[in-house]
């Protein structure tokens, strides 16, 4: 015999070449029982904390002064991270309408234009990775030309303890 197959006798080549096949397929089948096995348990959970108010707005601050309940959610009993929080999320949304979606439309265009044409191995993935990459800087560069108190709020807010 030649090639791939061994010299000796063909009775041990098949016991080799039956015991290696018999220890993958058990291999396989052994890894799925055991999966099953451990994942076959009850969880048992607590239920979920239920401090929002759903039929209210999440980011938007309460009427009566008070701080947004994500605000609440994240940072409870920090009266100033909640205030910087809220100022965060309002100077955004202010760039966002003013100029965010633009700047988004205009960033993702440019990104897969350079990707397209750039050095990537593959012009598809460097679509793709442009698109993304164009989307988030031109998203960020909108909502600061939309709003320039935006940059600020959001420095205040990581500042803050």
């Amino acid at each position: 015999m030649f090639g791939a197959l061994r010299w000796g006798s063909c009775s041990s080549y098949d016991m080799v070449g039956i015991s290696m096949k018999l220890l993958r397929t058990l291999a396989l089948s052994i890894f799925v029982v055991s999966a099953m096995a451990v994942g076959a348990g009850t969880a048992y959970a607590d239920p979920a904390p239920q401090g929002i108010d759903w039929s209210q707005p999440l980011m938007t601050p309460a009427a009566d002064g008070g701080s947004s309940q994500v605000a609440e959610q994240f940072f409870p009993e920090n009266e100033t991270k909640q205030d910087a929080f809220d100022t965060m999320t309002n100077e955004i949304n202010t760039g966002w309408n003013n100029a965010g979606l633009q700047g988004m439309a205009i960033g993702s265009n440019v990104g897969m234009a350079i990707g397209c044409v750039s050095i990537f191995p593959n012009f598809i993935a460097g679509c793709i990775v442009g698109t993304v990459v164009g989307t988030i800087a031109g998203a960020v560069i909108g909502i600061g030309v939309g709003n320039p108190n935006a940059q600020p709020a959001v420095e205040k807010f990581f500042a803050t303890p």
